[in-house]
């Protein structure tokens, strides 16, 4: 596993992690819309990350199967869940392939994910598969308002397309969109709420660190060397505009939960 990897991975702990209210929030929302009736819930995550969902459940005592394709993102996601592992099965895999039989587990959770994914449909096909009749697929996501942030990240997108590479943004609420139309196709009923909203305090350094280590998924067709080029003046930039880069600004969030159940 390479030490690149491993980096990633735990900046992705540290800059995109709940809060822990939030955390529970969650995942009293996802409990609750199990309604699993006389056997405990066995539950299957796809792009468990490091376990931001997944730990306030499985710390709930619900069986769970953690998948994701990273490595280093499984291996974050052990550490933390060590005291735990009882209930819990790793597989790395991926979520178009998902190495379990049919109808076996009560709830398949996935937050943020089918945007990372072209062939979005056979994910969705896969998590259909292995929901047991009456299961419930649970759809998460954020959305968030950072006026600094939102600056930041243009800027570098500004950068990157003066470099000759277009910069795709808005693709993970499209692809909500069409999700929720293929779940309508096959005669789901799919039902969205909105579970917690909060403010965070975020430093333009922890900004601009996150767009180094590109953890957001606009950033990750860039041909590395042209991000490489860029992130300099992009500090540069950001030093000029914003003066101190530790100065704390507001970040607006929310939470939204989208469920759809079989049968």
């Amino acid at each position: 596993m390479s030490s690149a990897l491993t980096r990633v991975a735990y900046a992705y702990d540290r800059l995109r992690a709940y809060p822990p209210e939030v955390a529970g929030r969650i995942a009293t929302a996802m409990a609750n819309a199990l309604q699993v009736k006389g056997e405990e819930p066995l539950l299957l995550e796809l792009g468990v990350g490091t376990g931001r969902i997944a730990l306030p459940l499985i710390a709930r005592g619900y069986p769970y199967l953690a998948l994701d394709n990273n490595p280093a993102m499984l291996e974050v996601f052990r550490q933390k869940a060590a005291g735990v592992m009882r209930k819990v099965r790793l597989l790395e895999a991926d979520a178009r392939d998902i190495p379990l039989p049919g109808e076996s587990v009560h709830g398949v959770i996935v937050v943020h994910l089918w945007h990372l994914l072209p062939d979005w449909p056979r994910a969705l096909a896969e998590a259909l598969r292995v929901l047991k009749p009456g299961g419930v697929l649970l759809e998460g996501w954020d959305r968030v308002e950072a006026e600094v942030e939102w600056r930041l990240q243009e800027r570098w997108r500004a950068l990157v397309e003066a470099e000759g590479f277009r910069v795709e943004r808005g693709l993970h609420q499209r692809r909500l969109a069409e999700v929720e139309e293929a779940l309508k196709r096959l005669g789901l009923k799919p039902k969205v709420r909105q579970v917690v909203a909060w403010r965070e305090m975020r430093t333009p350094r922890e900004a601009l660190e996150a767009l180094g280590e590109r953890l957001y998924s606009f950033t990750q067709a860039v041909p590395e060397a042209v991000h490489q080029r860029v992130m300099p003046r992009l500090w540069a930039w950001a030093e000029g505009e914003l003066g101190d880069l530790d100065r704390p600004f507001p970040v607006e969030k929310s939470f939204y939960l989208r469920a759809s159940r079989l049968g």
